[in-house]
């Protein structure tokens, strides 16, 4: 996973293998790879607003991992709710600075 920036960066702190990285950037410890390796939890607040009869209950419960419902039935009311995600990053791009073609 992280095999690509070991290449570009090198496995010792200040050892580069690009000249295009910015000085003073080192390479991730290997307990830290494992670490981020399992994923990354993140703890956040979503709000969804927009017009009438747009979508945003059918994204709610789509998030909630819910089925998606064909009838329109209007929200009166505000919904909280705690949605837990084990979400695993596949692919990461690096780009130093670069734009991502």
């Amino acid at each position: 996973m992280f095999s690509a920036l070991k290449k570009l960066v090198g496995t010792e702190p200040g050892q580069l293998g690009n000249k295009n990285i910015p000085a003073g950037l080192q390479s991730m410890n290997q307990s830290l790879q494992r670490r981020f390796a399992k994923g990354v939890q993140y703890n956040m607040k979503i709000i969804i607003r927009g017009d009438r009869n747009t979508g945003k209950s059918a994204l709610w419960h789509r998030l909630q991992g819910k089925k998606f419902l064909e009838e329109y039935i209007p929200t009166q009311e505000i919904q909280v709710s705690s949605i837990h995600w084990n979400y695993k990053s596949k692919k990461i791009a690096f780009t130093f600075g670069q734009p991502l073609l």
